[in-house]
């Protein structure tokens, strides 16, 4: 039996507040959550300590970490655009080692920065997707992984489902025909503001692909359409901000109650920081004029529960009777238990130098 004594915790699917409590663990599994005064004399943590779940990483391009900060004074299609951006011709210089290597290197960064979940987009077919299973053989226990991989030589050898940059480089006859072929199927949509006016939205949903990436250049009608179809969105504002692109619209996803998740997109310019992502999407949500305390809540749901369900998993929840999975940080002179709302504060007051530990199935790992 493992006790961990805490002053606060992000609890179940609502991720409802619970203060001063005793989170028991048996065989992995939380047994129960009781009050701090009950933890026995031998327990971990302190009143200083927040407990929340595992985040998401909801989108990223893992393998761009082979190349870190390259580019920096060219645009993105320059950059990306397939399949004559330079990210490709980089990618397929790469060796088999070095793309295993590298790949293992992003999930470690991950896994130490507390993420539950990665959902890779790979590129070079099933080259890409099996590389980045054998990557994920070599890095500790505790992190998930999904690798959606873009068609290519031997796709979809070790894809777990379909990724690709634009609905606009098939037809859409190819394009159900992927979709019909995979469990999951999910593409980058108005990225830039060229792609939506070629109507790339219309396509993507039309062919039946469940979780859209990006949306940047998305209006208000457009996320009535995605709210209808209840579609996902992934929003990725730091990427965006990096390649001179505009913000998400936030405060529209947020109004229309379109269930979105968080990621860091390209390890070539940004690390998997999922409290870096949650802040700046917060940011970007006020410079947009939304100013209500529901979009911090809304980026936490996104954070902890929509990026595993919208992928079909469940959210690795602080509950009773669910596998011990989480997170311990030290909030002690963060102020944090003096904010007026606490998700707000959460926000912008977790940063990864805070955190302690992370526990999956009830091993503990200091970080």
């Amino acid at each position: 039996m493992i006790a961990v004594k805490a002053g606060l915790i992000l609890r179940g699917e609502k991720l409802e507040t619970t203060t001063d409590a005793c989170i028991w663990i048996k065989d992995g599994v939380i047994e129960a959550i009781t009050s701090s005064a009950s933890c026995p004399t031998h327990y971990i943590g302190t009143s200083s300590i927040l407990v929340t779940p595992q985040p998401v990483l909801a989108h990223v391009h893992s393998m761009d970490h082979a190349f870190p900060e390259y580019g920096i004074n060219k645009n993105i299609s320059e950059l990306v655009a397939y399949p004559n951006g330079e990210k490709h011709a980089r990618l397929k210089a790469l060796t088999r080692d070095k793309m295993i290597a590298y790949t293992a290197e992003y999930y470690r960064y991950a896994w130490r920065l507390g993420v539950g979940l990665v959902v890779d987009f790979r590129e070079l077919g099933g080259l890409g997707c099996t590389t980045a299973k054998e990557a994920y053989q070599i890095i500790p226990e505790g992190l998930s992984l999904i690798v959606l991989g873009r068609p290519g030589p031997e796709w979809p050898k070790g894809c777990d489902g379909l990724g690709i940059s634009s609905p606009l480089d098939y037809s859409k006859n190819e394009l159900r025909k992927l979709v019909n072929s995979v469990p999951i199927a999910v593409t980058h949509i108005a990225e830039t503001r060229e792609m939506r006016e070629q109507g790339d939205l219309e396509i993507a949903l039309d062919t039946g692909f469940q979780v859209l990436i990006h949306g940047t250049y998305l209006d208000e009608d457009d996320i009535a359409k995605i709210s209808s179809e209840k579609r996902s969105l992934v929003l990725c504002t730091r990427s965006n901000m990096w390649h001179g692109l505009q913000i998400p619209p936030i405060d529209v996803v947020v109004k229309l109650g379109v269930d979105f998740g968080l990621g860091t997109d390209n390890a070539a310019w940004l690390p998997p920081d999922p409290w870096s992502e949650a802040m700046t999407l917060l940011l970007a949500g006020r410079l947009r004029g939304y100013k209500e305390a529901l979009l911090a809540k809304r980026i936490l749901d996104g954070l902890y529960i929509n990026g595993y369900t919208m992928y079909g998993l469940e959210p690795r929840v602080v509950e009773e009777g669910v596998k011990a999975s989480f997170l311990l940080w030290n909030v002690e002179d963060t102020g944090l238990y003096r904010a007026e709302d606490v998700y707000v504060g959460v926000v912008k007051r977790l940063v990864s130098a805070r955190l302690l530990a992370r526990i999956d199935k009830g091993v503990i790992s200091w970080v």
